[in-house]
């Protein structure tokens, strides 16, 4: 029986993310489940009880210990909201209000990472066109989203659209998949653009499809999570930004900025000899407060600190406690968020020859989440990224001015964040632990 149950959000939530080890809430809702079963005359009648996990799909009577091992080894069967099947009757429901429910949600699927974003961040029956009812506002002390997320939300409503009618997929969920192809498998974009002409060929809306890969990407990045090129020296001696943006050779070395032009090849566009990839990282923040799952879990620190004085997460170390005796203002406002910063060489290729080559990313990571989650990939994220050939060694600090101008703001200024769990906007500030 198709369905979403409100208080059962915890059936296809079974495992903590890219981590083993069950959820308590998960565990509690078996036991709901095996106990109302048992109760029921069907019980008595079959012997056992119908087991509703992924592989029985209710075809099987078990006992309830077999039950409970099923359901936490394989999971609920697809679409089973309410237990029809063990006596419960389950209310008509709009088909267009029931969320995706075939199983436990793979967060390294980049097919349905975006769709999951959205009804994270607002729901499956979410009403982006109300969310600044002046009701509400006045009877709950909520508040309508400021400017800049009130756009990435209308946004996101209209590239969120189905294609046409009975559609499963939208115009946004199109260009996720065709960007993930190439990211994940390395597709070449000629073959990426014929895909692409493909899908507007068979589509009866010739409109509501990308017809090339650049137009994927154009949709994509409006949403807000942007990058920036910036030319630097080729041996790291400063980067070509702010005050230094004009030049056209490092005021250091002496070398030229530029890659020397061939007359004879008729190139008219100056190609840097090196570039530096900075991806900022406050509204990567920001999203952490638009998501209705994330946006309690950077409240985690506040209340699950370890009281037997064990260190099991940064926040029960003494740098934590002594950064809150020294900064107050800062540790009052839960919400802002501590950061952690590392960085490593890696080769991104096979060389063809015996010449190294050592690309650098720089990471960021909140630790405002709990264990669970905050060392994982969801929320490593990729902030600078220095290329080679060579090491950057003691120049490294020239890669990250970009990230630590960004961090001086947040720290300074701020950033006014929207807080979808209280319908607030707030100042988020952060710093580097």
């Amino acid at each position: 029986m198709d369905g979403y149950h409100p208080y059962r959000s915890w059936v296809y939530d079974k495992l903590y993310v890219q981590r083993r080890g069950l959820k308590p809430a998960f565990a509690k809702g078996v036991e709901e489940f095996t106990t109302k079963a048992i109760s029921r005359n069907q019980f008595v009648k079959d012997g056992g009880i119908r087991c509703p996990c992924h592989n029985c799909m209710c075809s099987g009577i078990l006992s309830a210990s077999e039950v409970k091992l099923h359901l936490y080894r394989f999971g609920f069967q697809p679409n089973y909201w309410y237990w029809t099947e063990h006596g419960e009757e389950a209310p008509h429901i709009d088909p267009e209000n029931i969320p995706s429910s075939s199983g436990n949600i793979d967060n390294d699927d980049p097919f349905t990472l975006m769709q999951h974003m959205v009804d994270d961040a607002f729901g499956p029956t979410y009403d982006f066109q109300n969310m600044g009812d002046e009701g509400n506002e006045e009877e709950n002390n909520e508040e309508p989203p400021n400017d800049d997320v009130q756009d990435f939300y209308d946004l996101l409503t209209a590239a969120n659209k189905p294609l046409y009618e009975g559609a499963s997929d939208s115009k946004l969920s199109i260009c996720v998949k065709l960007l993930a192809c190439k990211s994940n498998w390395n597709v070449p974009q000629k073959c990426l653009d014929f895909f692409a002409s493909m899908l507007v060929d068979v589509c009866p809306f010739k409109d509501s499809l990308p017809k090339k890969i650049y137009q994927a990407k154009k949709l994509v990045i409006m949403l807000g999570l942007k990058f920036e090129k910036i030319d630097c020296c080729v041996k790291g001696c400063m980067l070509y930004y702010k005050d230094n943006s004009a030049d056209i050779e490092c005021r250091f070395c002496h070398e030229p900025r530029y890659i020397p032009r061939k007359p004879e090849i008729g190139i008219h566009k100056d190609i840097p000899v090196k570039r530096v990839f900075y991806m900022p990282i406050t509204p990567w923040l920001k999203r952490l407060y638009a998501s209705t799952e994330t946006v309690a879990q950077m409240r985690w620190h506040q209340h699950n600190r370890s009281s037997s004085g064990s260190l099991r997460h940064p926040s029960d170390g003494e740098a934590w406690n002594h950064f809150d005796a020294k900064y107050p203002n800062f540790a009052n406002e839960p919400r802002n968020v501590r950061l952690g910063l590392c960085s490593d060489g890696f080769t991104p290729y096979i060389q063809a020859s015996s010449t190294p080559y050592s690309c650098w990313p720089v990471v960021v990571t909140p630790y405002n989440l709990p264990p669970e989650m905050c060392m994982t990939k969801p929320f490593m994220f990729l902030t600078c990224l220095i290329p080679g050939p060579s090491n950057p060694k003691a120049n490294i600090d020239v890669y990250l001015q970009p990230l630590i101008d960004e961090l001086k703001q947040l720290w300074s200024e701020g950033a006014l964040t929207y807080d979808i769990s209280m319908k607030q906007n707030f100042v988020m500030r952060a710093t580097i632990m």
